[in-house]
């Protein structure tokens, strides 16, 4: 009896061992992740008002490569200007012309929030083909500011056309080395705060 009682033991044993147990995983379900990001074309035409010089520089038609993530609230765009011929008279008396090069060198960034939208672009500005009573001015090969000039821009948003105004502070200049040294010269004559643009962005059509 014992031996028997032994022998039921050891195959309930066995069996619970041979037997395979299977371990059912369910595979993780995740969020799906909301994306709402459109990319558009706009064209960029506009009007900087330099303070000191009281003269307007004229800006475009150039173009805003952008993404626009409706979700986030966010922009993120490549920026492209021509370049700008300016007109201005120095000492109340004295006519002037330049050749005026906005070089991006970072993207444009925004965010939009209750219907509005912010942005900032970061461009260097570079002067050449400069004129004084329309004698050439040599002011070399690299005259520019001494680091970027930062825009910070605003208006409401519109998917179609938007208006944007800001002011910023033109920096110092460097290197405008010809014959001799112009930097402070132009600098003295430029740069400083106080200068407006007001910028419109309009909707290109998507290419097929």
């Amino acid at each position: 009896m014992r031996i028997a009682v032994v022998l039921a033991a050891v195959a309930a044993l066995l069996g619970a061992a041979l037997t395979p147990t299977w371990v059912v995983r369910h595979a993780e379900v995740r969020a799906p992740v909301r994306t709402a990001g459109i990319k558009v074309v706009y064209q960029v035409d506009g009007v900087s008002r330099i303070h000191k010089l009281q003269s307007d520089l004229v800006i475009g038609p150039g173009t805003l490569e952008a993404e626009i993530d409706l979700v986030s609230g966010t922009i993120t765009g490549d920026l492209w200007l021509p370049p700008s011929y300016g007109y201005f008279i120095v000492f109340g008396f004295v006519p002037n012309t330049a050749r005026t090069d906005l070089i991006p060198v970072a993207k444009v960034t925004g965010t939009i929030k209750d219907g509005n939208v912010k942005a900032n672009a970061k461009l260097d500005i570079e002067l050449s083909e400069v004129t004084v009573d329309a004698q050439p001015l040599d002011v070399g090969q690299a005259c520019r500011t001494v680091e970027p000039a930062s825009i910070d821009l605003a208006g409401p948003f519109e998917l179609a056309k938007m208006r944007m105004k800001g002011a910023y502070p033109i920096p110092a200049f460097g290197g405008c080395q010809g014959r001799e040294r112009l930097d402070p010269l132009l600098t003295g004559l430029i740069s400083g705060p106080g200068n407006t643009i007001d910028l419109t962005l309009t909707l290109l059509p998507a290419v097929p």
